[in-house]
């Protein structure tokens, strides 16, 4: 059985942008695709916070917090 050929391009760990082999060394990460990448991987716990959230605001506490954020906000 044949080995697999090693890959041409290899993800960047930090931006997920596709790099040359021979090119990582230099590779300068894209702040918005830093960002993007970054984002995309915290999208499991991003997608749960607005549940969690509402969940907390109905809370006695989340309401205390969210009438007395309103109060600071007006003066």
């Amino acid at each position: 059985m044949l080995p697999f050929p090693e890959p041409s391009f290899m993800p960047c760990t930090e931006c997920g942008a596709s790099v040359a082999r021979g090119e990582r060394q230099e590779h300068v990460c894209d702040l918005e695709r830093w960002l993007d990448h970054h984002v995309e991987q915290l999208r499991p716990e991003l997608d749960g916070l607005e549940g969690e959230l509402g969940a907390y605001l109905k809370t006695p506490r989340g309401r205390f917090d969210a009438w007395y954020a309103e109060r600071r906000r007006w003066g």
